[in-house]
């Protein structure tokens, strides 16, 4: 994930935390401010897949779309608390839409991470001397004058 990918789940797992301590406003006002952090990571992504001459990771159009379910999510969850946030509840919807969303971000990050596992996996499959590109000594069999033309020796 990148640091603009990680702003939104910093703030969604602050509004977890503030909804156990029952400070419902501030977990609503968190929701808010992760709105414009989800855009600006989605628009990011999206900006990869768009640039020419770029070359972005292959499962990034993956990630702009888990984008826009996070997005939703969350705005869900801010509206369903706005209407009772004078009151000091917490409707369940509104925290079963946090914890999908935090869901959501956990299958992003995996998607993300694909390239770099399956290299790490094709790796591990080559071998350690394969995958660091050296060669494995050969043993000679035969002295130098085996490899000599027969007229040589």
């Amino acid at each position: 994930m990148t640091r603009r990918e990680l702003l939104p789940v910093a703030l969604v797992l602050l509004v977890t935390i503030t909804d156990a301590a029952g400070a419902v406003t501030l977990s609503f006002y968190l929701l808010l401010a992760a709105v414009p952090a989800i855009v600006v990571a989605g628009l990011a992504s999206l900006e990869e897949l768009l640039q020419p001459g770029a070359h972005p990771l292959p499962n990034r159009r993956a990630v702009g779309i888990l984008h826009v379910v996070t997005l939703l999510l969350v705005l869900i969850s801010a509206a369903l608390r706005a209407p009772v946030r004078a009151e000091g509840a917490i409707p369940r919807a509104a925290v079963s839409a946090v914890i999908a969303c935090l869901v959501v971000f956990v299958v992003q990050a995996l998607v993300g991470s694909m390239p770099a596992i399956r290299r790490a996996c094709a790796r591990q499959r080559l071998g350690g001397v394969t995958a660091l590109r050296l060669r494995p000594p050969v043993v000679q069999l035969f002295g130098d004058e085996a490899l000599a033309e027969p007229g040589e020796r």
